[in-house]
């Protein structure tokens, strides 16, 4: 017999500006977990909500299930996110972008939500040559965090889109760092 099913099952809105790589994130890392599970396909499916589409990602991990949303428009996010009590997002800031003002309206829905607990996947970092800029952005995006009630044990995940050998790998293996970021931190 089987494994139980876990009991947690916990949706996760992923947010961020249009632009950013919320649907390649997703996308990726349902690839990732079809490799990593043996799955026949990833685990990513549209659905229409009220009128709307999402992407829809659900991971199993050892305390139960999270469930990934990435909404079809970024203008729809801050509505969607007052609508339904979330525990935490997945905020999306594009590493050669940083931070835009877009973001910081998207963030500050999400805050006025009542999300406190918010995982950062910093996207296309495959494109930023310079590691010191990276960092600098990584910083500017732990401040932000902090400013907005985020605190600063935010997990912020490095991911990007490698084209092969090393640098392909290190992507892969970042995108099984995010997905654990979101399951423990994300109650």
């Amino acid at each position: 017999m089987g494994q139980p099913y876990p009991v947690r099952y916990t949706v996760v809105p992923v947010i961020g500006p249009d632009g950013v790589g919320k649907t390649s994130l997703l996308q990726a890392l349902g690839g990732y977990l079809q490799q990593r599970d043996h799955l026949p396909a990833p685990p990513v499916r549209f659905v229409q909500t009220g009128g709307s589409n999402a992407l829809v990602l659900d991971v199993r991990g050892d305390g139960g299930f999270h469930q990934l949303v990435d909404f079809a428009s970024a203008e729809e996010q801050p509505g969607l996110l007052r609508s339904t009590p979330f525990p935490g997002a997945v905020l999306v800031v594009s590493a050669p972008d940083s931070i835009v003002p877009a973001t910081l309206d998207i963030l500050m829905a999400a805050r006025e939500a009542g999300i406190a607990r918010i995982a950062l996947a910093l996207t296309k970092c495959n494109l930023v040559e310079d590691p010191e800029m990276l960092d600098l952005v990584t910083m500017e995006v732990r401040e932000v965090l902090e400013k907005y009630g985020c605190g600063d044990a935010a997990p912020v995940v490095c991911v990007g889109a490698g084209a092969e050998g090393r640098a392909a790998e290190r992507w892969w293996r970042a995108n099984g760092e995010l997905l654990q970021a979101v399951q423990t931190w994300i109650p």
